[in-house]
Protein backbone atom coordinates (compact mmCIF):
# COMPACT_ATOMS: atom_id res chain seq x y z
CA UNK A 1 0.00 0.00 0.00
CA UNK A 2 2.77 2.23 0.99
CA UNK A 3 4.62 1.38 -2.16
CA UNK A 4 1.34 2.07 -4.21
CA UNK A 5 1.11 5.38 -2.69
CA UNK A 6 4.48 6.44 -3.20
CA UNK A 7 4.41 5.32 -7.09
CA UNK A 8 1.00 7.66 -7.36
CA UNK A 9 2.68 10.92 -5.62
CA UNK A 10 5.24 10.38 -7.93
CA UNK A 11 3.31 10.79 -11.27
CA UNK A 12 1.00 13.35 -9.97
CA UNK A 13 4.25 15.49 -9.45
CA UNK A 14 5.40 14.33 -13.24
CA UNK A 15 2.42 15.44 -14.48
CA UNK A 16 2.39 18.81 -12.30
CA UNK A 17 5.92 18.97 -13.74
CA UNK A 18 5.42 18.78 -16.79
CA UNK A 19 1.99 21.03 -16.89
CA UNK A 20 4.22 23.62 -15.62
CA UNK A 21 7.07 23.00 -18.74
CA UNK A 22 4.31 23.30 -20.97
CA UNK A 23 2.74 26.59 -20.39
CA UNK A 24 6.26 27.68 -20.55
CA UNK A 25 7.87 26.33 -23.79
CA UNK A 26 6.80 24.81 -26.77
CA UNK A 27 5.33 21.13 -26.93
CA UNK A 28 8.25 19.81 -29.13
CA UNK A 29 10.95 20.84 -26.37
CA UNK A 30 9.04 18.33 -23.54
CA UNK A 31 11.05 16.79 -21.27
CA UNK A 32 10.93 13.09 -21.89
CA UNK A 33 12.91 11.88 -18.81
CA UNK A 34 9.61 10.94 -16.92
CA UNK A 35 8.12 8.52 -19.06
CA UNK A 36 11.62 7.07 -19.14
CA UNK A 37 11.90 6.98 -15.51
CA UNK A 38 8.69 5.25 -15.35
CA UNK A 39 9.17 2.48 -17.95
CA UNK A 40 11.96 1.53 -16.29
CA UNK A 41 10.73 1.35 -13.12
CA UNK A 42 7.92 -1.27 -13.77
CA UNK A 43 10.05 -4.19 -15.42
CA UNK A 44 11.74 -4.03 -12.24
CA UNK A 45 8.79 -4.83 -9.90
CA UNK A 46 7.94 -7.80 -12.28
CA UNK A 47 11.09 -9.11 -12.18
CA UNK A 48 10.73 -10.39 -8.54
CA UNK A 49 10.49 -14.43 -9.13
CA UNK A 50 8.00 -16.85 -7.40
CA UNK A 51 9.58 -19.07 -5.19
CA UNK A 52 10.50 -22.46 -6.81
CA UNK A 53 11.48 -25.46 -5.40
CA UNK A 54 12.97 -28.61 -7.25
CA UNK A 55 13.01 -32.09 -6.41
CA UNK A 56 16.14 -34.13 -7.08
CA UNK A 57 16.22 -37.87 -7.12
CA UNK A 58 19.07 -39.78 -6.98
CA UNK A 59 20.56 -42.81 -5.28
CA UNK A 60 24.48 -41.74 -5.07
CA UNK A 61 24.52 -42.29 -0.80
CA UNK A 62 28.16 -41.05 -1.15
CA UNK A 63 27.29 -37.96 -2.58
CA UNK A 64 25.19 -36.46 -0.50
CA UNK A 65 26.99 -34.16 0.99
CA UNK A 66 28.67 -32.81 -2.29
CA UNK A 67 25.57 -32.20 -3.14
CA UNK A 68 24.52 -30.34 -0.38
CA UNK A 69 27.70 -28.00 -1.01
CA UNK A 70 26.36 -27.58 -4.51
CA UNK A 71 23.01 -26.78 -4.08
CA UNK A 72 23.86 -24.29 -1.38
CA UNK A 73 26.35 -22.57 -4.29
CA UNK A 74 23.37 -22.77 -6.95
CA UNK A 75 20.94 -21.29 -4.15
CA UNK A 76 23.12 -18.30 -3.43
CA UNK A 77 23.31 -17.66 -7.46
CA UNK A 78 19.21 -18.26 -7.56
CA UNK A 79 17.68 -17.56 -4.26
CA UNK A 80 14.29 -17.79 -5.70
CA UNK A 81 15.18 -21.94 -6.14
CA UNK A 82 15.27 -24.62 -3.56
CA UNK A 83 16.39 -28.36 -4.20
CA UNK A 84 15.51 -30.69 -2.07
CA UNK A 85 17.75 -34.01 -2.67
CA UNK A 86 16.31 -37.58 -2.05
CA UNK A 87 18.61 -40.27 -2.01
CA UNK A 88 17.11 -43.72 -2.16
CA UNK A 89 19.77 -46.82 -2.23
CA UNK A 90 17.52 -49.58 -1.64
CA UNK A 91 15.94 -50.82 -5.24
CA UNK A 92 16.16 -47.21 -6.56
CA UNK A 93 14.96 -47.89 -9.87
CA UNK A 94 11.88 -49.93 -8.85
CA UNK A 95 11.08 -46.59 -6.39
CA UNK A 96 11.36 -44.52 -9.89
CA UNK A 97 9.56 -46.92 -11.44
CA UNK A 98 6.59 -46.77 -8.55
CA UNK A 99 6.83 -43.10 -9.10
CA UNK A 100 6.62 -43.10 -12.51
CA UNK A 101 3.48 -44.97 -12.34
CA UNK A 102 1.83 -43.26 -9.79
CA UNK A 103 2.51 -39.67 -11.43
CA UNK A 104 5.00 -39.03 -8.74
CA UNK A 105 7.84 -38.17 -10.86
CA UNK A 106 10.80 -36.06 -9.27
CA UNK A 107 11.77 -32.79 -11.33
CA UNK A 108 15.34 -34.19 -11.51
CA UNK A 109 16.46 -37.66 -11.39
CA UNK A 110 19.12 -40.13 -11.82
CA UNK A 111 19.95 -41.80 -15.38
CA UNK A 112 20.79 -44.87 -15.33
CA UNK A 113 20.48 -48.35 -17.39
CA UNK A 114 17.10 -48.08 -17.89
CA UNK A 115 16.94 -44.24 -18.81
CA UNK A 116 16.04 -45.30 -22.35
CA UNK A 117 12.88 -47.27 -21.56
CA UNK A 118 11.42 -44.51 -19.43
CA UNK A 119 12.26 -42.46 -22.42
CA UNK A 120 9.97 -44.38 -24.50
CA UNK A 121 7.59 -44.30 -21.73
CA UNK A 122 7.50 -40.36 -22.56
CA UNK A 123 8.22 -39.14 -18.90
CA UNK A 124 11.64 -37.42 -20.08
CA UNK A 125 12.59 -34.29 -21.72
CA UNK A 126 14.79 -34.41 -24.59
CA UNK A 127 17.64 -32.31 -23.89
CA UNK A 128 19.26 -32.23 -27.30
CA UNK A 129 19.93 -28.96 -28.73
CA UNK A 130 20.17 -27.55 -25.06
CA UNK A 131 23.14 -25.08 -25.21
CA UNK A 132 25.05 -26.32 -21.24
CA UNK A 133 25.62 -29.79 -23.45
CA UNK A 134 28.35 -28.09 -24.97
CA UNK A 135 30.15 -28.16 -21.82
CA UNK A 136 29.95 -31.76 -22.33
CA UNK A 137 32.38 -34.06 -23.49
CA UNK A 138 31.55 -35.84 -26.51
CA UNK A 139 32.29 -39.33 -26.49
CA UNK A 140 30.09 -38.95 -23.09
CA UNK A 141 27.38 -37.55 -24.46
CA UNK A 142 27.07 -40.26 -27.19
CA UNK A 143 27.16 -43.06 -24.72
CA UNK A 144 23.96 -45.21 -25.30
CA UNK A 145 23.10 -44.99 -21.92
CA UNK A 146 22.31 -40.66 -22.36
CA UNK A 147 21.89 -40.58 -26.31
CA UNK A 148 19.63 -42.75 -28.24
CA UNK A 149 20.41 -43.41 -32.33
CA UNK A 150 18.60 -40.75 -33.10
CA UNK A 151 20.40 -38.16 -31.65
CA UNK A 152 17.68 -37.11 -28.50
CA UNK A 153 19.68 -36.80 -25.29
CA UNK A 154 17.66 -37.88 -22.43
CA UNK A 155 19.98 -37.77 -19.71
CA UNK A 156 23.11 -35.53 -19.10
CA UNK A 157 26.35 -37.33 -18.01
CA UNK A 158 28.16 -35.97 -14.91
CA UNK A 159 31.22 -37.72 -14.74
CA UNK A 160 32.96 -41.00 -16.00
CA UNK A 161 34.11 -44.17 -14.12
CA UNK A 162 36.07 -47.72 -15.08
CA UNK A 163 35.99 -50.83 -14.17
CA UNK A 164 40.18 -52.64 -14.00
CA UNK A 165 42.09 -54.22 -12.34
CA UNK A 166 43.53 -52.74 -9.09
CA UNK A 167 46.89 -54.14 -8.04
CA UNK A 168 49.32 -54.50 -5.37
CA UNK A 169 52.51 -52.33 -7.19
CA UNK A 170 54.30 -53.59 -3.94
CA UNK A 171 53.55 -57.16 -4.96
CA UNK A 172 54.41 -57.12 -8.74
CA UNK A 173 57.97 -55.30 -7.97
CA UNK A 174 58.47 -57.79 -5.52
CA UNK A 175 58.09 -60.74 -8.03
CA UNK A 176 59.53 -58.64 -10.99
CA UNK A 177 56.04 -58.46 -12.34
CA UNK A 178 55.14 -55.83 -15.24
CA UNK A 179 51.14 -55.17 -15.88
CA UNK A 180 50.15 -57.96 -18.69
CA UNK A 181 49.32 -56.91 -21.84
CA UNK A 182 48.20 -60.54 -23.71
CA UNK A 183 46.83 -63.15 -22.33
CA UNK A 184 50.45 -64.97 -22.30
CA UNK A 185 51.86 -62.91 -20.05
CA UNK A 186 48.55 -62.68 -17.99
CA UNK A 187 48.77 -66.32 -17.57
CA UNK A 188 52.64 -65.89 -15.99
CA UNK A 189 51.73 -63.16 -13.67
CA UNK A 190 49.76 -66.11 -12.54
CA UNK A 191 51.78 -68.61 -12.66
CA UNK A 192 54.24 -66.56 -10.93
CA UNK A 193 51.96 -65.80 -7.81
CA UNK A 194 50.79 -68.91 -7.43
CA UNK A 195 54.09 -70.50 -7.14
CA UNK A 196 55.39 -67.85 -4.48
CA UNK A 197 52.19 -68.39 -2.45
CA UNK A 198 50.24 -65.36 -3.23
CA UNK A 199 46.55 -65.26 -4.15
CA UNK A 200 46.66 -63.50 -7.49
CA UNK A 201 42.61 -62.18 -6.95
CA UNK A 202 40.70 -61.25 -4.39
CA UNK A 203 37.17 -62.28 -4.50
CA UNK A 204 34.04 -61.35 -3.12
CA UNK A 205 31.26 -63.27 -4.64
CA UNK A 206 29.34 -63.50 -1.85
CA UNK A 207 27.71 -60.37 -2.97
CA UNK A 208 26.79 -61.19 -6.46
CA UNK A 209 26.72 -58.33 -8.00
CA UNK A 210 30.51 -58.18 -7.92
CA UNK A 211 31.13 -60.98 -11.00
CA UNK A 212 29.64 -58.63 -13.36
CA UNK A 213 31.88 -56.00 -13.05
CA UNK A 214 35.23 -58.29 -13.51
CA UNK A 215 33.46 -59.78 -16.71
CA UNK A 216 32.41 -56.61 -18.03
CA UNK A 217 36.32 -55.46 -17.78
CA UNK A 218 36.63 -58.49 -20.27
CA UNK A 219 33.30 -57.96 -22.29
CA UNK A 220 34.26 -54.59 -23.23
CA UNK A 221 37.65 -54.73 -25.08
CA UNK A 222 37.14 -58.01 -26.27
CA UNK A 223 33.66 -57.78 -27.52
CA UNK A 224 32.73 -54.16 -28.11
CA UNK A 225 36.25 -52.88 -29.08
CA UNK A 226 36.32 -54.90 -31.86
CA UNK A 227 32.54 -54.97 -32.40
CA UNK A 228 31.23 -51.47 -31.50
CA UNK A 229 27.83 -52.39 -32.79
CA UNK A 230 27.78 -56.33 -31.41
CA UNK A 231 23.85 -54.92 -29.89
CA UNK A 232 22.43 -53.69 -32.96
CA UNK A 233 23.63 -56.67 -34.48
CA UNK A 234 22.87 -59.34 -32.14
CA UNK A 235 19.47 -58.03 -31.85
CA UNK A 236 18.99 -57.57 -36.07
CA UNK A 237 19.64 -61.88 -35.50
CA UNK A 238 23.01 -60.87 -37.53
CA UNK A 239 25.45 -62.13 -34.84
CA UNK A 240 25.13 -64.16 -31.38
CA UNK A 241 27.39 -65.65 -28.50
CA UNK A 242 27.31 -68.74 -29.54
CA UNK A 243 28.82 -67.11 -33.01
CA UNK A 244 31.15 -64.81 -31.58
CA UNK A 245 34.47 -66.44 -29.93
CA UNK A 246 34.99 -63.18 -27.99
CA UNK A 247 32.23 -63.79 -25.63
CA UNK A 248 33.90 -67.01 -25.01
CA UNK A 249 37.34 -65.76 -24.00
CA UNK A 250 35.25 -63.47 -21.67
CA UNK A 251 34.24 -66.29 -19.42
CA UNK A 252 36.84 -68.36 -19.88
CA UNK A 253 39.44 -65.23 -18.28
CA UNK A 254 36.57 -65.07 -15.82
CA UNK A 255 37.41 -68.44 -14.91
CA UNK A 256 40.75 -67.78 -14.76
CA UNK A 257 40.14 -65.21 -12.35
CA UNK A 258 38.13 -67.22 -10.11
CA UNK A 259 40.51 -70.24 -9.67
CA UNK A 260 43.00 -68.01 -9.56
CA UNK A 261 41.63 -66.29 -6.33
CA UNK A 262 40.27 -67.06 -2.78
CA UNK A 263 38.14 -69.40 -4.36
CA UNK A 264 37.41 -71.82 -1.62
CA UNK A 265 35.82 -68.59 0.27
CA UNK A 266 34.42 -66.65 -2.47
CA UNK A 267 31.16 -67.15 -2.01
CA UNK A 268 31.69 -66.52 1.57
CA UNK A 269 33.63 -63.05 1.07
CA UNK A 270 31.48 -59.86 0.41
CA UNK A 271 32.43 -56.95 -1.36
CA UNK A 272 33.76 -55.19 1.52
CA UNK A 273 35.67 -58.08 2.46
CA UNK A 274 37.11 -58.59 -0.88
CA UNK A 275 38.24 -54.77 -0.65
CA UNK A 276 40.06 -55.77 2.46
CA UNK A 277 42.18 -58.17 1.34
CA UNK A 278 43.57 -56.36 -1.40
CA UNK A 279 44.03 -53.17 1.02
CA UNK A 280 46.23 -55.78 3.61
CA UNK A 281 48.12 -57.23 0.76
CA UNK A 282 46.43 -60.63 1.22
CA UNK A 283 45.51 -60.91 -2.38
CA UNK A 284 47.56 -58.92 -5.22
CA UNK A 285 44.58 -58.03 -7.48
CA UNK A 286 40.96 -57.12 -7.81
CA UNK A 287 38.46 -56.49 -10.33
CA UNK A 288 35.34 -54.40 -9.66
CA UNK A 289 34.99 -50.65 -10.71
CA UNK A 290 36.95 -47.21 -9.64
CA UNK A 291 33.98 -46.84 -6.33
CA UNK A 292 36.23 -49.60 -4.83
CA UNK A 293 38.95 -47.31 -4.46
CA UNK A 294 37.41 -45.10 -1.23
CA UNK A 295 37.36 -48.30 1.06
CA UNK A 296 40.48 -49.42 -0.07
CA UNK A 297 41.34 -46.28 0.68
CA UNK A 298 39.75 -46.05 4.25
CA UNK A 299 41.71 -49.35 5.16
CA UNK A 300 44.92 -48.75 4.08
CA UNK A 301 45.84 -44.91 2.62
CA UNK A 302 49.27 -45.55 2.02
CA UNK A 303 48.99 -48.95 -0.11
CA UNK A 304 51.26 -48.42 -3.21
CA UNK A 305 47.76 -48.85 -5.53
CA UNK A 306 47.80 -49.25 -9.24
CA UNK A 307 45.27 -49.78 -12.37
CA UNK A 308 45.08 -52.14 -15.41
CA UNK A 309 42.99 -53.46 -17.90
CA UNK A 310 42.83 -57.05 -18.58
CA UNK A 311 44.38 -59.06 -21.45
CA UNK A 312 41.83 -60.48 -23.88
CA UNK A 313 43.99 -61.82 -26.64
CA UNK A 314 47.49 -61.84 -27.62
CA UNK A 315 47.49 -58.35 -29.69
CA UNK A 316 48.53 -56.00 -26.44
CA UNK A 317 46.28 -53.21 -28.08
CA UNK A 318 43.57 -55.24 -27.67
CA UNK A 319 44.06 -54.89 -23.74
CA UNK A 320 41.47 -51.48 -23.55
CA UNK A 321 40.29 -50.28 -20.48
CA UNK A 322 36.68 -49.99 -20.03
CA UNK A 323 35.97 -46.36 -19.14
CA UNK A 324 31.89 -44.78 -19.53
CA UNK A 325 30.00 -42.12 -18.56
CA UNK A 326 28.88 -43.48 -14.67
CA UNK A 327 26.15 -40.69 -13.46
CA UNK A 328 23.48 -38.52 -15.35
CA UNK A 329 20.04 -36.58 -14.71
CA UNK A 330 17.39 -36.18 -16.49
CA UNK A 331 14.33 -33.92 -16.35
CA UNK A 332 11.03 -35.16 -16.19
CA UNK A 333 8.93 -33.75 -19.17
CA UNK A 334 5.85 -33.11 -17.01
CA UNK A 335 8.23 -30.59 -14.39
CA UNK A 336 6.29 -27.25 -13.66
CA UNK A 337 9.81 -25.94 -13.42
CA UNK A 338 11.56 -27.01 -16.53
CA UNK A 339 13.36 -23.84 -17.10
CA UNK A 340 14.72 -24.12 -13.47
CA UNK A 341 15.93 -27.39 -14.10
CA UNK A 342 17.72 -26.29 -17.06
CA UNK A 343 19.55 -23.69 -14.81
CA UNK A 344 20.29 -26.59 -12.04
CA UNK A 345 21.85 -28.99 -15.30
CA UNK A 346 23.80 -25.97 -16.89
CA UNK A 347 25.30 -25.28 -13.25
CA UNK A 348 26.54 -28.62 -13.25
CA UNK A 349 28.17 -28.21 -16.26
CA UNK A 350 30.59 -25.25 -15.05
CA UNK A 351 34.27 -25.98 -14.65
CA UNK A 352 34.98 -25.22 -11.09
CA UNK A 353 31.46 -27.06 -10.35
CA UNK A 354 32.43 -30.23 -11.78
CA UNK A 355 35.89 -30.13 -10.44
CA UNK A 356 34.16 -29.90 -6.98
CA UNK A 357 31.93 -32.86 -7.94
CA UNK A 358 34.87 -34.86 -9.42
CA UNK A 359 37.37 -34.61 -6.92
CA UNK A 360 34.77 -35.66 -4.25
CA UNK A 361 33.39 -38.17 -6.14
CA UNK A 362 36.59 -39.41 -7.37
CA UNK A 363 35.57 -39.84 -10.38
CA UNK A 364 36.60 -38.54 -14.24
CA UNK A 365 34.83 -34.99 -15.02
CA UNK A 366 31.90 -35.62 -17.77
CA UNK A 367 33.16 -31.95 -18.43
CA UNK A 368 35.52 -30.23 -21.23
CA UNK A 369 39.05 -29.08 -20.15
CA UNK A 370 37.86 -30.59 -16.17
CA UNK A 371 41.24 -32.07 -15.19
CA UNK A 372 41.12 -34.21 -11.67
CA UNK A 373 43.91 -35.39 -9.13
CA UNK A 374 42.04 -37.68 -6.63
CA UNK A 375 43.99 -40.21 -6.32
CA UNK A 376 47.68 -41.62 -7.78
CA UNK A 377 45.63 -44.15 -9.57
CA UNK A 378 44.21 -40.87 -12.00
CA UNK A 379 47.02 -41.42 -13.30
CA UNK A 380 46.65 -44.75 -14.39
CA UNK A 381 43.44 -44.24 -16.06
CA UNK A 382 44.76 -40.75 -17.63
CA UNK A 383 47.25 -42.76 -19.25
CA UNK A 384 45.29 -45.13 -21.03
CA UNK A 385 43.20 -42.33 -22.31
CA UNK A 386 46.13 -40.37 -23.42
CA UNK A 387 47.00 -43.45 -25.65
CA UNK A 388 43.32 -43.94 -26.70
CA UNK A 389 43.18 -47.80 -24.78
CA UNK A 390 39.64 -46.98 -23.63
CA UNK A 391 36.37 -48.62 -24.65
CA UNK A 392 33.30 -46.94 -23.47
CA UNK A 393 30.41 -49.90 -24.15
CA UNK A 394 29.68 -53.09 -22.28
CA UNK A 395 26.10 -53.61 -20.86
CA UNK A 396 24.99 -50.02 -21.46
CA UNK A 397 23.10 -51.37 -24.95
CA UNK A 398 21.76 -54.36 -23.65
CA UNK A 399 18.17 -54.93 -23.20
CA UNK A 400 16.90 -54.25 -19.31
CA UNK A 401 15.57 -57.69 -18.63
CA UNK A 402 18.64 -59.17 -20.07
CA UNK A 403 20.80 -58.15 -16.85
CA UNK A 404 19.45 -60.01 -14.65
CA UNK A 405 19.81 -63.32 -17.06
CA UNK A 406 23.30 -62.23 -17.59
CA UNK A 407 23.90 -62.49 -13.77
CA UNK A 408 22.64 -65.40 -13.32
CA UNK A 409 25.18 -67.35 -15.65
CA UNK A 410 28.30 -66.24 -14.09
CA UNK A 411 28.33 -68.33 -11.40
CA UNK A 412 25.91 -71.07 -12.98
CA UNK A 413 29.42 -71.04 -15.38
CA UNK A 414 31.51 -70.47 -12.70
CA UNK A 415 30.76 -73.38 -10.73
CA UNK A 416 30.39 -75.54 -13.55
CA UNK A 417 26.27 -75.86 -13.35
CA UNK A 418 26.69 -75.18 -17.62
CA UNK A 419 29.56 -75.38 -19.90
CA UNK A 420 30.66 -72.76 -22.13
CA UNK A 421 28.02 -73.87 -25.13
CA UNK A 422 24.94 -74.20 -22.41
CA UNK A 423 26.06 -70.87 -21.28
CA UNK A 424 26.55 -69.51 -24.91
CA UNK A 425 23.24 -70.72 -25.64
CA UNK A 426 21.07 -69.82 -23.09
CA UNK A 427 21.72 -65.87 -23.28
CA UNK A 428 21.11 -66.18 -26.76
CA UNK A 429 17.60 -67.48 -25.99
CA UNK A 430 17.32 -64.41 -22.89
CA UNK A 431 18.73 -61.62 -25.59
CA UNK A 432 16.21 -62.74 -27.68
CA UNK A 433 13.42 -63.16 -25.47
CA UNK A 434 14.41 -59.78 -23.91
CA UNK A 435 14.93 -57.87 -27.10
CA UNK A 436 11.49 -58.78 -28.27
CA UNK A 437 9.39 -58.23 -25.33
CA UNK A 438 11.41 -54.52 -25.16
CA UNK A 439 9.62 -53.80 -28.77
Amino acid sequence: MKRSIAVLMTVLLLLSFATACSAQTPAVQTPTEAPVEQATEAPAASAEKEPVTLHLFHQKQEAQETFAQIIEKFETEYPYITVEQEIVTNEPAAVLKARLATDEIPDIFQGALDTMDIAKGGYLLDLSGEAFLSNINDAALSSSSFTDADGHTWAMPIDGSCICVFYNKDIFAQYGLAVPTTLSEFDNVLATLKSNNVTAFALGFKDAWTMKPASLALASPAVYGKYPTWDAEKTAGATSFAATPEWTVVFEQLKKIYENGNTKTAFDTDYNGACAMLAQGEAAMMANGLWALEPIRSINPDINLGIMALPVSENPADAKLHQFPDFGLSISKTSKHIEECKLFLEFLTRPEIAELWSNSAKLFSAVKGVSVNFDPVAADVNAYIDAGMVCTQADRGWPTAFHAEYEASLPAYLLGHADIAATMAALDTAWDTAANAAK
